[in-house]
């Protein structure tokens, strides 16, 4: 019999959809590490609401627009699951973090399309 506990990593999970998705998880018995960019306190909640449904939660800062703060998350998460669990790896990975574009294409800056292809596509890519 396997009792190895299932942790997913979610990205952005401290509010909409990827909220949704941690508390979901949860339910059907899978710890979960949640990111979040700004709102630790919002973070935070959702890892009060998990713990409630009795499964594991934590929650690290992540701009996931900035692949220079990758390698070090990765080792953060990987300490905390060492020390958690003894092993270093999680079983799902939900790529959730993101934004939306709130501007005309004629208004759109350069620096706008990056940070969403930063967010959308190039940090997804890297982490994953």
């Amino acid at each position: 019999m396997n009792t190895k506990r299932k942790i997913a990593l979610v990205t952005g999970g401290s509010r909409g959809l990827g909220k949704n998705m941690s508390l979901a998880l949860a339910q059907k018995g899978i710890d979960v590490i949640l990111t979040y960019n700004s709102n630790k306190e919002a973070a935070n909640e959702v890892v009060d609401q998990i713990h409630s449904l009795g499964q594991k939660a934590i929650a690290f800062q992540l701009d996931t627009s900035n692949t220079k703060e990758f390698d070090a998350f990765v080792n953060e998460v990987t300490l905390y699951l060492k020390e958690a669990n003894g092993n270093p790896n999680i079983d799902f990975l939900v790529n959730n973090a993101g934004t939306a574009l709130y501007a005309l294409a004629a208004e759109t800056t350069e620096e706008q399309v990056d940070q969403i292809f930063n967010i959308h596509y190039k940090g997804v890519f890297f982490l994953t």
